[in-house]
């Protein structure tokens, strides 16, 4: 009896090993799009060094580059690394940015805003700037 409770637990054991070994990978990939709310150019962006191009003053959501791979469900206290530069690709800087919560069916694009007040704020969304429902509002949303 204490042999059969053996094997059995040794094969639960395998099996939990092996399932894992064949989960599915719970990503999904976004492009990613910037909007520049500030009085100044900027070079260049990435986020978790993908992404980002050149962001005209008060200008974006136009170009979209490819593309940053995050998890499908949203994990608590997740972050994200945006980097960018000066109009002149010089003077690189970055900051960590929480990502807020989003679900599955919001992936569409990864948004980047660079705020006239020096803050940086990302959403995972299915939506465009002008739509009622995207998550930055306001005063904020303004270029």
């Amino acid at each position: 009896m204490l042999k059969q409770i053996a094997i059995i637990g040794i094969l639960v054991a395998i099996i939990t090993v092996l399932s894992s070994c064949f989960a599915r990978n719970h990503t999904m990939s976004l492009d990613v799009i910037g909007y520049n709310h500030t009085d100044r150019d900027i070079g260049d962006f990435s986020v978790n060094g993908k992404g980002g191009s050149l962001l005209m003053k008060h200008h974006g959501g136009g170009k979209f580059s490819c593309c940053i791979v995050i998890p499908e469900k949203y994990k608590h206290g997740m972050t994200v690394v945006v980097t960018w530069s000066d109009e002149a690709g010089k003077n690189p800087a970055s900051r960590t940015v929480i990502v807020p919560p989003y679900r599955p069916e919001d992936g569409g694009h990864f948004a980047v805003h660079f705020l006239r007040n020096g803050d940086i704020k990302v959403f995972v969304t299915k939506y465009y700037e002008e739509h009622p429902n995207y998550p930055l509002k306001g005063d904020e949303a303004k270029l």
